[in-house]
């Protein structure tokens, strides 16, 4: 499953759908929940192929995806405070891979 589109994003902070104004905040925001989600669960996050090199590497699954979902709404909702809620890191815990 690719990352969410636009149009889900959109839905995800009650934007109009066709209020485009908004976009490129909302792909920064997407790019940055991406990186906080590869960062808490120690992996690389790919829309469709994982390459060779990464055998710890993830397809985004609909449960991830909500997880980005739901930390670019949190971002976009409260854009000083950049608190995360716990729904994101519920989301991803089952993913998280811990090096000891």
């Amino acid at each position: 499953m690719p990352l969410p589109t636009l149009e889900k994003l959109r839905m995800q902070c009650r934007i109009d759908e066709d209020n485009d104004q908004e976009d490129e905040l909302l792909l920064t925001y997407l790019q940055a929940a991406k990186k906080r989600a590869e960062n808490y669960i120690n992996r690389n996050l790919y829309d469709s192929d994982i390459p060779e090199g990464d055998p710890d590497g993830l397809i985004v699954s609909a449960d991830i995806e909500l997880a980005l979902m739901v930390c670019i709404g949190s971002l976009y909702e409260s854009r000083e405070s950049g608190a995360i809620p716990a729904g994101f890191y519920l989301l991803l815990d089952p993913y998280r891979f811990i090096n000891l």
